[in-house]
């Protein structure tokens, strides 16, 4: 009994979504219609929308800075710090962090092109942030910002953050296409063209610096020292060999009974002969370091860089076409079945 209620039901289930299509198909006309309204909306909705322009830059940027194993122990004998213990603050993917993060924004965002007004107040203006400040008596008055960080108020420090925040989260985008390789592109898209051209320029620029300093940090103190060294050394040593030639000149064909006259010029030599030791070995030094240093440079090389005018990113009409359409036609068939079944109860 059970079995054939279940059959009837499925039987009224597949005959009611035949009726469902046989009454659609028969208002076709205005189903179409409102498809075609709806595409049409969707054509012009795809005209008004501003259009939004992208600025890209892939590079490469990768850390050579592993010293050859004889190098490292011959520098080790002289008590040398090359600062290749393994560690990296910067490796791997953490390159995409520093490149979106707040500190790297917001040094560039006040960098002033063609030395006029600061891309900060630029982009301020494009999202017309300052009339939304005006219409608030706390933030009222805090545009235009001020070309250093130090010189701004606290109000307008918190609002700098938030222009921040925007351009992370929906203005820039820092990946690494192929996972295998130290390849990276960042993007900037804004309804600004040449925001987005020199903000992402500059991101670079000023991350990579930042890194490739911090990376060389401890090649470049233990290089400044030993130069320091050695020219320390090679005046002391000029002025020890310009003594003993003088004392030597004041003893020439004295008597070998007074010897005790020539001990100034026997212990300047002496002094000479081991600053001269003492100088060779630091320039040895000076050596690793400055083979060091190159090693622990990273290499950072543009392989793609914008140019002007930039690419535009416009919605495809034929997309929205579509996608209207769709809409329309779908929204509308919903209506007449709802609209039957509400009328048949």
């Amino acid at each position: 009994m059970e079995a054939s209620e279940k059959e009837i039901t499925l039987k009224e289930f597949v005959h009611k979504i035949k009726e469902s299509f046989k009454f659609l198909f028969s208002k076709w006309l205005i189903i179409s219609i409102v498809a075609a309204v709806a595409a049409g909306i969707g054509v012009i909705t795809a005209y008004v929308i501003s259009p939004v322009y992208s600025a890209t830059v892939s590079f490469v940027l990768s850390n050579n800075s592993s010293p050859a194993g004889g190098l490292m122990g011959f520098a080790t004998q002289f008590g040398l710090d090359l600062g290749s213990n393994g560690s990296d603050a910067f490796s791997g993917d953490n390159i995409i962090t520093l490149m979106g993060s707040k500190k790297m924004v917001q040094e560039v965002l006040l960098k002033k092109p063609d030395n006029k007004t600061t891309l900060l107040n630029t982009i301020t203006q494009n999202l017309k942030l300052d009339k939304k400040w005006d219409e608030t008596d706390r933030t009222k008055n805090m545009y235009p910002f001020p070309d250093a960080a130090s010189k701004m108020t606290p109000i307008q420090d918190s609002l700098f953050r938030e222009v921040c925040k925007v351009i992370q989260d929906k203005m820039l985008d820092v990946s690494k296409p192929d996972k295998d390789k130290n390849i990276y592109e960042v993007k900037t898209t804004s309804k600004n063209e040449l925001f987005a051209f020199y903000f992402t320029n500059y991101l670079v620029d000023a991350t990579s610096s930042f890194y490739i300093d911090t990376k060389t940090s401890t090649a470049k103190r233990n290089l400044d020292m030993l130069q320091n060294e050695a020219d320390s050394l090679r005046h002391l040593l000029g002025d020890v060999i310009v003594t003993t030639g003088a004392q030597t000149d004041q003893t020439f064909n004295l008597n070998p009974a007074y010897q005790v006259q020539r001990s100034g010029a026997q212990q300047s030599q002496v002094r000479a002969a081991a600053l001269g030791e003492a100088y060779g070995e630091v320039l040895k030094n000076l050596e690793i370091a400055k083979i060091t240093l190159l090693k622990e440079t990273p290499l950072y090389q543009i392989i793609d860089q914008p140019s002007l005018p930039l690419l535009i990113e416009k919605p495809s009409k034929l997309l929205y076409l579509i996608i209207g359409g769709f809409i329309g036609a779908f929204l509308m068939m919903i209506y007449l079945i709802l609209r039957k079944a509400l009328t048949s109860v």
